[in-house]
């Protein structure tokens, strides 16, 4: 396993999505001058956003990025995400940014993956490429928490996403406090959803993004809300944000392996 450099955190990062750099600071009352970076600076966070790239057994290169300071990590609670179908790390990034997340990011870590391939602007992954299972995948987590010095975890899973974290609590249950996995099946797909997942994996491993595809993902994604109770023009402005990012930055070959293993 290779272990990556850490990151001056006195360099401020580009944020994911941002066109410019961006930088949150507050003071943290807790901590008094000196505690932040073990020097006479005052107690300030930058919440920015720290990529690497760690080499994995059975995933290779895993892109992962990382929203706070690592070395306070017994100072914090450190949740770890994995993204569903469809998405990568930027759907918790957008959530960790929301203004109603500003108390607990202050307090938290968070360690978000992207499941191989679904990188915004992803190139093709090589037809030789042996995509990892949903298991492979979550005990693969491990190397990542170990390359970052990372001893505990929370797990933050939505769909697919929550499906690997289940895996990996499951694999190395002295390395999670606890899950919160959101829309979590732990069995396979039933019958009628298996076959309709293989006419959308053909259709995007053939065309690229089709609007029956697209349809699909839009209803694993929302599913129940569809129907909820949720304001009309909120549930149509996610929707839509959801497809613009699919239809721009998701890569549909990609996506087509990841749905695959999510079915295996």
């Amino acid at each position: 396993m290779s272990e990556l450099p850490q990151p001056d955190p006195r360099i401020p990062m580009l944020q994911t999505g941002s066109q410019t750099p961006s930088i949150s600071e507050e003071t943290d009352e807790s901590l008094s001058d000196g505690e932040r970076y073990g020097d006479d600076r005052p107690a300030v966070y930058t919440f920015v956003e720290w990529k690497h790239v760690i080499d994995t057994k059975h995933c290779g290169p895993l892109t992962i990025y990382v929203q706070g300071d690592v070395s306070l990590q017994d100072k914090k609670a450190v949740f770890l995400t994995v993204h569903d179908l469809g998405c990568n790390h930027t759907s918790f990034h957008d959530f960790v940014e929301h203004p109603v997340m500003k108390e607990i990011k202050e307090r938290s870590i968070f360690i978000h993956v992207d499941v191989p391939g679904q990188e915004d602007d992803a190139i093709t992954l090589p037809d030789d490429f042996k995509f990892p299972t949903m298991q492979q995948l979550g005990e693969d987590m491990l190397q990542v928490l170990d390359t970052l010095k990372i001893n505990m975890v929370i797990g933050l899973g939505e769909g697919a996403g929550a499906n690997i974290l289940a895996r990996f609590g499951l694999a190395y249950p002295d390395r999670v406090l606890g899950l919160v996995l959101v829309h979590c099946t732990s069995t396979r797909a039933g019958i009628m959803e298996y076959f309709s997942d293989k006419l959308m994996n053909w259709k995007l491993s053939s065309i690229g993004h089709h609007p029956s595809a697209e349809q699909y993902l839009v209803f694993h994604r929302f599913g129940n809300q569809l129907d909820g109770d949720m304001d009309a023009s909120t549930r149509e402005k996610l929707i839509k944000d959801f497809q613009d990012r699919l239809k721009s930055k998701i890569n549909p070959r990609n996506l087509q392996r990841y749905v695959q293993c999510f079915l295996e």
